[in-house]
């Protein structure tokens, strides 16, 4: 595989998600009564077997997840994580904590669907107006299990775009995961996209 992003770019690149998830903050807050407020303090490209330990979820923890594929000019499958507990916490806190936990079961696959919807397609969008990328999002589904069933992929070759999100909320304070799979020539041209744009920024930077 070629060079990974330098600092600068992996900035660059912290910076385009960094707004995505103000955005998707945003619109969380239209949906509910309290303020959510989103940060992202960790980005990196890892091959799949580090992000997957990364992710620091054992083997027996139960993972909810919303996942949605993409196409185009690089693809894959993006995933958004929570473990189970916390997942319910986040639903309860977003319904203003009218329903108790125990009764949210039912409620958790179509409200993780929306949060997940909104947070995916705001970084999407973000990304790929940024660095002018032509891409197509399927429709998001809902998963649940272990880190084995939830995160996949076909090769050890793969490669994961791992972006650790902090919801913070009046009263809770929960850590989601997202991770965008991409087969190693996916990635690269990912990775080419980002240089082009860091590059379009220092070269606007230094005229």
């Amino acid at each position: 595989m070629q060079d990974n992003l330098t600092p600068l770019e992996i900035d660059a690149l912290t910076e385009i998600f960094n707004i995505g998830i103000g955005r998707a903050a945003n619109s969380l807050n239209q949906m509910v009564s309290q303020t959510v407020d989103l940060t992202i303090p960790e980005i990196e490209i890892l091959p799949n077997k580090e992000a997957k330990q990364k992710l620091d979820f054992d083997s027996g923890i139960e993972i909810s997840a919303v996942t949605q594929r993409f196409s185009g000019d690089f693809q894959g499958q993006a995933l958004l994580m929570f473990s189970k507990e916390n997942g319910l916490q986040l639903v309860s806190l977003l319904l203003g904590n009218k329903i108790p936990i125990e009764d949210l079961s039912e409620l958790e696959q179509d409200s993780l669907v929306e949060i997940g919807n909104v947070i995916l397609n705001a970084c999407f969008g973000t990304v790929i107006n940024f660095l002018q990328s032509s891409i197509s999002i399927e429709m998001p589904e809902f998963i649940q299990g272990n880190i084995d069933k939830i995160f996949t992929y076909s090769s050890d070759n793969d490669w994961s775009l791992y972006i650790k999100v902090k919801f913070s909320l009046p009263s809770k304070h929960i850590a989601g995961h997202i991770s965008f799979i991409m087969d190693i020539t996916s990635l690269e041209v990912f990775q080419e996209s980002v240089r082009k744009f860091v590059f379009g920024i220092t070269n606007k930077a230094g005229a």
